[in-house]
């Protein structure tokens, strides 16, 4: 799996599962999580879909987390109608 394939796999893989980090991805695509490679190559996606504006991520100590931007959009509206 590679390219386009592998980034629309891990998009799906966010959509199914947020949050979700970075290692968390390479377990589901049943890639070694312990690799730096694989972590990499996850890692790197992660920012494409960033810059695409289709999740959102956040640095968690360690750990790079991603979400959809569709709950953001969600929460958005949640916090307009508490207001």
């Amino acid at each position: 799996m590679r390219g386009k394939t592998l980034q629309k796999n891990i998009f799906q893989i966010i959509q199914d599962n947020w949050p979700v980090h970075v290692r968390e991805v390479v377990s589901i695509l049943n890639w070694d999580p312990t690799n730096i490679t694989n972590v990499s190559k996850v890692r790197y996606h992660f920012k494409e879909l960033e810059k695409k504006k289709k999740i959102r991520t956040k640095k968690i100590g360690r750990a790079l987390v991603a979400w959809p931007i569709d709950i953001e959009r969600l929460r958005a509206i949640h916090k307009m109608l508490r207001e």
